[in-house]
């Protein structure tokens, strides 16, 4: 799924009802500490789908919540407007900012894993997910490409859903290095 041209792209109205929904099931899983930070793959090496290569900044999870499928592996791409190529200082404060977007994706039903990634050269930001279930992938794909849109530089934001790989089994199978 290439998010820039996707047909299915939630309207206005639906991306306000799912951020709301999302945030107050986000809200619940934190108040009932099932919400966690890993510091396990800090610092690690992930390429995406297209070869590029991200560091981890961050490792968030949540237990899982009984939903059963095929687990999944969900690759996100961006490039947000006022981070420019190198810009240290921005991408510190952002960094440290965007945990504040666990609001924007914890609360919906199949999370597992995300890994926070960039590319320090670039200020591209990546993040590679484990979803419970390719559907439940898919529809947060068009989500959250919806709401990064308008923040990132045209043409930067993606996402593909990698049905046929775990997480851990994507990051064996692409080793960087």
């Amino acid at each position: 799924m290439e998010a820039d041209r996707d047909r299915s792209t939630p309207r206005c109205s639906e991306l306000v009802l799912a951020a709301v929904s999302c945030a107050v099931s986000a809200i619940r899983l934190l108040a009932g500490r099932r919400l966690h930070l890993s510091r396990a793959r800090l610092g690690m090496q992930a390429a995406l789908p297209d070869g590029r290569t991200f560091t981890v900044f961050r490792e968030s999870s949540a237990d899982p919540s009984g939903t059963h499928g095929d687990p999944v592996t969900l690759a996100v791409w961006f490039h947000l407007r006022w981070i420019p190529p190198g810009a240290s200082v921005m991408r510190w404060l952002f960094e440290r900012l965007c945990i504040l977007n666990t609001l924007l994706f914890a609360g919906f039903g199949g999370y597992l894993v995300k890994l926070w990634m960039v590319d320090p050269p670039t200020s591209d930001y990546a993040g590679l997910y484990s979803w419970a279930s390719a559907g439940e992938a898919e529809h947060y794909a068009r989500y959250i490409t919806a709401i990064l849109a308008p923040l990132s530089l045209p043409g930067s934001v993606g996402a593909r859903v990698l049905a046929d790989s775990t997480l851990d089994d994507y990051l064996r199978e692409h080793p960087v290095g």
